[in-house]
């Protein structure tokens, strides 16, 4: 057994609501329990080889099921996923699905909030984030990476390192979202399965508070050259992220 895809991110960007989609396929299996948190989980790492059991151990595909896939957002952030997933399976597919990153802070912001791990106003929890960051310049933190975990880019060359482009699919949140069908085909073209017609389902929930203006602006500048970066690394023209 072996798991051949992963959802690796965005957090915020739709992975659950494709993930569902994908699971619908009838040649998928993914677990019904989301985010299986293996590879960035340094408990599963301290002898090498891992004992993959207890991963495989999710996955308990019927005769049809050929590929085997799930959503864990954070692999894509993680620093240590990436070596982690090669190791497992040099082979294995990559899908990222990326929002703007001004929208996905906020929503992480407001999640944390309706989880109790967040207190502060959105303006002041940036500004923790930040001093954590200078304090700690190597560590990565799971709740405070409101700011860090949007620069994409980054994230991207550290799994490029790794795997080639092609082992890579890269989807936008609002194609997922206008164009459901048409971006479910590339996913589907990209595993090497056939095309099937899966129902459309409304994936975006009310955010619990309403980012200000100026904290958008804050967020448009500490942005605006990763956004551009983007542009050029995966060929999109990015131009409603940075209005």
């Amino acid at each position: 057994m072996v798991v051949n895809f992963l959802i690796v991110g965005t957090q915020k960007g739709g992975t659950t609501a494709l993930a569902r989609f994908i699971a619908q396929h009838p040649k998928v299996f993914i677990p019904s329990q989301k985010e299986l948190h293996y590879f960035d989980n340094k408990d599963f790492f301290k002898k090498y080889p891992p004992n993959y059991t207890i991963y495989h151990d999710w996955f308990q595909p019927n005769e049809n099921q050929i590929l085997l896939g799930e959503a864990t957002p954070i692999y894509m952030y993680w620093k240590k996923a990436a070596k982690r997933i090669f190791l497992y399976n040099p082979c294995m597919k990559l899908i990222f699905i990326l929002r703007n990153p001004i929208d996905r802070a906020y929503s992480h912001y407001n999640m944390e909030i309706n989880c109790n791990n967040e207190y502060l106003s959105f303006r002041l929890a940036l500004f923790f984030e930040l001093v954590l960051r200078w304090l700690f310049p190597l560590k990565q933190f799971r709740v405070h990476s409101y700011i860090d975990r949007g620069y994409y880019s980054k994230s991207i060359k550290r799994m490029m390192k790794f795997f080639p482009k092609e082992q890579m699919l890269f989807l936008r949140t609002e194609d997922l979202q206008a164009n459901h069908q048409s971006t479910l085909k590339k996913v589907f073209e990209f595993l090497n399965i056939p095309n099937v017609e899966i129902e459309q389902e409304n994936f975006f929930v009310n955010e619990y508070h309403s980012m200000n203006e100026s904290e958008r602006n804050l967020l448009k500048i500490k942005y605006h050259k990763e956004i551009e970066k983007l542009e050029v690394m995966l060929s999109w023209n990015l131009n409603k992220w940075k209005s």
